[in-house]
């Protein structure tokens, strides 16, 4: 899953790079990158909802350390996080992690004095981070090796210096013009986030499970059916005696077949889990043949 949403992340980011590059070519002032960055004005987030879920896909094209460094991040975490808690947990966390950030992105913005202006919120930090916290929480005590260091370090302590180095951050930044106020408060956010469902995933409890029903769902809709052709029921002839019941025999066979062949083609394109609970019947009662 993490490897899956590195890839959406670095499809986004060349797709609105080379958007970007023929939007400046036609209108020098154009950038397309605000479409997908969250505003922190609510008002506008209610013109361009979709935005509280593509930020945290979407990354500046100023800076190619920005998606750089938080996929490096994505991916030393999900190696992890997928060992211990569950390669499909990893999206629940990523999406409810990115929520919590733009929360406390938003809030900044609107409620703290120091924090003044409009902000566009655009990166996957938030959603990244609420990943590895959510790790570190729930695993503190694993060790890695980490080069020139001669001690393994536990995994907790590599999380507290990400969380206090956001917190210096955001620190130097309040009341400073330009600043990255709101990007820190969202990373700290996800970093909330990840620790409180850490902490209760070492209790055994998982908070977002109900979330991970409603995904499952969305991504496991088999809408196949609805593209099927129709095929008009074969007329048969009226026999007598065992005649008649070869014919019924060698069209269920063929009608069998057919099924059979268009589950195998299925499972080749989509892969097992995309077969209905009769699909999935006929397939094993086959294979045990």
């Amino acid at each position: 899953m993490h490897v899956r949403l590195i890839m959406i992340n670095g499809v986004v980011f060349l797709l609105l790079l080379i958007a970007s590059i023929f939007a400046k070519s036609v209108s020098p002032g154009s950038d397309l990158s605000r479409y997908f960055a969250a505003p922190s004005n609510f008002s506008e987030l209610l013109i361009q909802p979709w935005s509280i879920v593509t930020y945290m896909f979407s990354h500046s094209l100023l800076n190619i350390w920005h998606i750089l460094w938080n996929m490096v991040l994505l991916y030393f975490a999900g190696n992890i996080f997928k060992y211990y808690l569950g390669n499909k947990k990893i999206l629940s966390v990523y999406l409810a992690g990115g929520f919590v950030g733009y929360l406390f992105f938003a809030f900044g913005y609107n409620f703290i004095p120091a924090i003044s202006g409009h902000g566009m919120l655009i990166g996957a930090s938030a959603a990244v981070l609420s990943v590895f916290v959510a790790i570190g929480v729930a695993k503190p005590n694993m060790e890695l090796k980490i080069m020139f260091i001669p001690q393994p370090v536990k995994l907790i302590y590599i999380v507290g210096v990400f969380v206090v180095l956001d917190l210096m951050r955001l620190q130097s930044s309040m009341g400073v013009d330009g600043a990255n106020t709101g990007g820190w408060l969202a990373h700290l956010g996800g970093a909330f986030f990840g620790g409180f469902y850490g902490y209760k995933a070492r209790e055994g409890k998982n908070i977002l499970k109900g979330f991970e029903r409603f995904l499952d769902s969305i991504f496991s809709l088999d809408f196949s059916k609805f593209f099927e052709k129709r095929k008009p029921k074969p007329k048969m002839k009226v026999k007598k005696g065992g005649a008649l019941k070869e014919e019924k025999a060698s069209t269920n066979r063929k009608e069998k077949d057919k099924k059979i062949e268009l589950i195998l083609n299925k499972v080749k394109q989509s892969g097992y889990s995309s077969l209905t609970k009769e699909e999935k019947e006929l397939f094993f009662s086959q294979t045990k043949k």
